[in-house]
């Protein structure tokens, strides 16, 4: 599966427990660091996780502390994070 509909679906997977009305329809502007509380980032990145090393056969962490810092967050938009996680995979298969 394409990472962007990897992250599409683990965003709808979460927002299903959430019900956050702009994380219905999500695109690449979405600002998820915006919608998203604490506790829904956190599941949102224990979806992802779930959903990569599925996908991988590795585990990727999603977070650290610096992708929770406000202004360098991968978490900011689809775009940002694809990107991010692009990376993140890059690194632990590598």
């Amino acid at each position: 599966m394409p990472l962007r509909e990897t992250i599409l679906e683990a965003i709808s997977n979460v927002n299903e427990e959430l019900a956050i009305e702009g994380l219905k329809e999500v695109d690449e502007s979405t600002a998820l660091f915006k919608l998203l509380d604490s506790l829904g980032t956190l599941d949102l990145i224990l979806e992802l996780e779930s959903m990569l090393e599925e996908q991988t056969g590795h585990y990727i962490a999603v977070a650290n502390e610096a992708s929770m810092d406000e202004k360098n967050t991968p978490f900011k938009d689809i775009v940002t994070l694809e990107r991010y996680l692009q990376e993140r995979i890059e690194h632990a298969i590598t």
